[in-house]
């Protein structure tokens, strides 16, 4: 059995936690909100230290909530456990031109 690895959301409208340790596809990841632990999902790829992964399933087109903040929109379904990196999620940053 995989080492149980854990990853921390600071908000609960966060669909994307952040990984506390690299994770490996398979892995049991607990979900840490205020020190407890609010769910455990099952890890669907390969993670590195400090990227994100799907504690819900987000739509194509949904908002990314990180920190209690957008941080970007899916580009297609990201399912639960998946990696929430660049190739699945878009930029939404407000700037000056938009």
């Amino acid at each position: 059995m995989s080492e149980l690895k854990k990853a921390i959301i600071l908000d609960k409208k966060d669909n994307v936690a952040t990984a506390l340790l690299p994770i490996k596809k398979n892995d049991s990841v607990v979900i840490i909100y205020n020190n407890e632990i609010v769910t455990k999902v099952l890890a669907l790829d390969d993670i590195e230290i400090y990227h994100k992964i799907a504690i819900k399933p987000i739509q194509n087109g949904d908002k990314v909530y990180k920190y209690g903040e957008v941080i970007g929109r899916a580009t297609n379904f990201i399912k639960v456990g998946q990696h929430v990196h660049i190739n699945n999620i878009e930029s939404v940053m407000v700037t000056s031109e938009n």
